[in-house]
């Protein structure tokens, strides 16, 4: 289990699949973490089984934990690119009384910490929205910096937006946050 600040990081179980479910068919949650509400959530207890617990070996997804131990959102990393040691990150916090607490960069941290010195990442990127501004923020606490925009490429709520493209490098984020 990896501990951050105020959270904790451990393996998705099955016993998490009621609350995911509930999640992924909110859609506030849905709108926030991937501006694509109903498109990809409205989906079964079984689908979230196989998306959560029963991922390909190229994506990993971990449960973040609050303080009292309560699942509050999702954490992971995919796309994993073995020769130039890169990867995906993706988090949802989807338990909402958790937004704008701090939780969410807490868990970034940690799991970046865990990505760079564990698994020996280099590099570690994410997109997100271009009006999720509350998250921007949150990668750019991180250390996350904005690399680029593809235009358009996300359809929200009957309207196109700009995906938002960030990257960290290992030394950057090291600097910014110490090796522990």
């Amino acid at each position: 289990m990896l501990t951050g600040k105020r959270i904790k990081i451990r393996p998705l179980e099955e016993d998490d699949i009621d609350m995911l479910f509930q999640w992924s068919n909110d859609e506030e949650v849905n709108y926030w973490s991937s501006g694509a509400w109903p498109l990809n959530s409205l989906q079964t207890k079984e689908q979230l089984i196989e998306k959560f617990l029963d991922s390909p070996p190229d994506s990993y997804r971990y449960a973040i934990l609050n303080e009292n131990d309560s699942l509050i959102g999702t954490i992971g990393f995919r796309e994993i690119n073995v020769p130039s040691r890169s990867a995906t990150l993706f988090i949802v916090i989807g338990n909402k009384p958790y937004w704008g607490q701090g939780y969410g960069t807490d868990a970034t941290i940690t799991f970046v910490r865990f990505l760079f010195t564990q698994w020996n990442f280099h590099r570690i990127s994410l997109d997100t929205w271009d009006e999720n501004l509350r998250a921007i923020r949150a990668y750019e606490k991180v250390g996350f910096k904005i690399e680029g925009r593809q235009r358009e490429a996300r359809f929200v709520l009957g309207n196109y937006h700009d995906a938002v493209l960030m990257g960290l490098l290992r030394d950057e984020f090291l600097t910014l946050h110490g090796k522990l």
